[in-house]
């Protein structure tokens, strides 16, 4: 039996061979970029209707701005930091009010008054987006998922996402070990620290904070 490895392949094809698989890359993000930009452009369509009840219009226009959360990624923006100073709260605000039309948990948001941040908004987004979809998880049905933001010592930020379900690593399986790997990495591209911790009367909090440099 024979084993091929890298080096038993010449290195003219391996170029090739990594050209190619490039190029497939970009053509797939291109129409899946493409693909996006249609559902958002309908959704935008469908919210100016005026017969449509303002419920549903409100979910639309949730949905418009997860598509261009997603075009934002596709375009590869996400790839490259563009820290800009913001207040934290309408951000997770949205992801509070689309990670709540799942129906299983209930989510609610508490934030302190005057939180600002430097950061990269979409690399924000993306990690609570994945610490929330573990925590609605591990909730399960008829559960509580709490979000806040508050000032934390000395001078920075703290993100916390805590949930009333098992606990770390006894919640359904494949709920944690993907995102929180995905999270960690983001994390340490900000510059923040992500920490896993038993929260006060059962469940779990995870925590992204912030130094004094990210707080404004």
């Amino acid at each position: 039996m024979h084993t091929i490895t890298d080096t038993a392949i010449p290195r003219g094809r391996q170029r090739r061979a990594t050209s190619r698989g490039g190029a497939e890359l970009h053509s797939l993000l291109h129409d899946l970029g493409h693909g996006l930009a249609t559902l958002s452009y309908l959704a935008d369509g469908l919210r100016t209707d005026p017969a449509l009840p303002g419920d549903a219009a409100h979910r639309l226009q949730l949905m418009e701005l997860e598509l261009d959360r997603l075009l934002e990624l596709v375009e590869l923006r996400a790839a490259q930091r563009s820290e800009e100073t913001f207040a934290p709260r309408e951000l997770l605000n949205q992801l509070v009010e689309v990670k709540s039309l799942s129906g299983t948990a209930e989510i609610t948001l508490r934030a302190d008054e005057g939180v600002r941040l430097r950061t990269d908004q979409t690399l924000l987004w993306r990690m609570v987006s994945n610490l929330l979809d573990n925590a609605v998880r591990a909730a399960g049905s008829g559960g509580r998922v709490e979000v806040a933001v508050r000032h934390a010592e000395p001078g920075g930020v703290q993100i916390e996402i805590t949930d009333d379900g098992p606990g770390f690593g006894r919640g359904p399986r494949g709920s944690s070990s993907l995102g929180l790997g995905i999270v960690l990495a983001l994390a340490q591209r900000c510059g923040s620290d992500l920490r896993i911790e038993p929260a006060p009367g059962g469940g779990t909090r995870a925590l992204l904070v912030f130094p004094a440099g990210c707080a404004a």
